[in-house]
């Protein structure tokens, strides 16, 4: 069945003649009058009685308009989803992050893309570098903001940003008052890190092994935001990536490793851009912004 014709026989009921159709379709008369024709042919039924100039529905007329009304709405609505889709206005995204990349850059990245993006089906997930990247290999995320993954996962990565490790000390800690720290200041000290699945842990691990652990005792965390709480408390100091979001209330100080400098690469992570819808491509476009210099950022980090 051609749905230019049903579409042409649509406007013939509704505007109840072939002469208004016409001009409505902007048709030759004799093009609707054929396209009707062909209609009743290919179903073997009369869909008007001509009596004069006029034409009266039938009864299967009557039925088949309502059926073909119902479904030209419902291929107009298909197209424009589908031009919506095709425009980045609508579909699904669903990727994730690290903390603290995720709330300290990427929150109101996400605000002002859903504000601006309304009919987009978002969903951003908080996890480990490694979970991300494992993920994003299978197909269960479009992409993933974390540190490199391993090559065996074949993906693609974009560099944004380097992340530096620093000493997070309450306000009150003789060490707060120092523009550096060094390993050696750390001895005798809980030193409250988080799990051995962070990456932020991992590069920890490796630079101080590296360096000669000093005498201090470590206390597993498993949440940036608990490693905050415990140091406001005056219970330990943190390791935890440079944001000066962090220093909560000006409680809080984080200062710089000196001997140390521990630095990890954050980016995107992706499977084939090719692939990507586009609203998934323009979320990673704006992600892509967080690239410029961070004027909350101490200077050198």
């Amino acid at each position: 069945m051609d749905l230019r014709a049903l579409k042409t026989f649509e406007a013939c009921v509704r505007l109840g003649h072939f002469l208004k159709a016409a001009e409505e379709l902007q048709y030759a008369p004799s093009t609707v009058t054929l396209q009707i024709q062909r209609l009743e042919a290919d179903l073997g039924v009369s869909l008007f009685v001509r009596d004069g100039k006029r034409v009266i529905v039938t009864e299967a007329g009557r039925w088949l308009h309502n059926e073909a009304s119902a479904l030209l709405k419902s291929i107009g609505t298909m197209r424009q989803t589908v031009s919506d889709i095709a425009a980045g206005d609508t579909g699904s995204v669903r990727f994730a992050a690290i903390e603290p990349v995720a709330s300290q850059q990427l929150a109101t990245v996400i605000a002002d893309f859903c504000k601006t993006r309304p009919k987009v089906e978002l969903t951003m997930e908080v996890s480990g570098s490694r979970a991300i990247a494992e993920r994003v290999r299978a197909g269960e995320l479009e992409f993933g903001v974390c540190s490199l993954p391993p090559s065996k996962l074949m993906l693609e990565f974009e560099p944004l940003i380097e992340e530096r490790l620093g000493i997070m000390l309450h306000r009150n800690h003789p060490l707060a008052d120092q523009e550096s720290v060094t390993a050696s200041d750390l001895t005798g000290l809980t030193v409250l890190v988080k799990e051995p699945t962070c990456i932020y842990r991992e590069l920890w691990e490796t630079t101080i092994d590296g360096a000669g652990r000093p005498p201090f005792s470590c206390m597993e965390v498993g949440s940036f935001f608990v490693i905050q709480q415990m140091v406001k408390a005056e219970f330990g100091i943190g390791i935890v990536p440079i944001y000066s979001g962090l220093e909560q209330e000006g409680s809080l100080v984080i200062r710089p490793i000196a001997d140390l400098n521990p630095v990890v690469t954050i980016g995107i992570a992706y499977k084939d851009q090719n692939y990507l819808g586009k609203a998934a491509l323009l979320l990673m476009e704006a992600i892509r912004g967080i690239r410029a210099p961070n004027p909350t950022r101490p200077s050198g980090c």
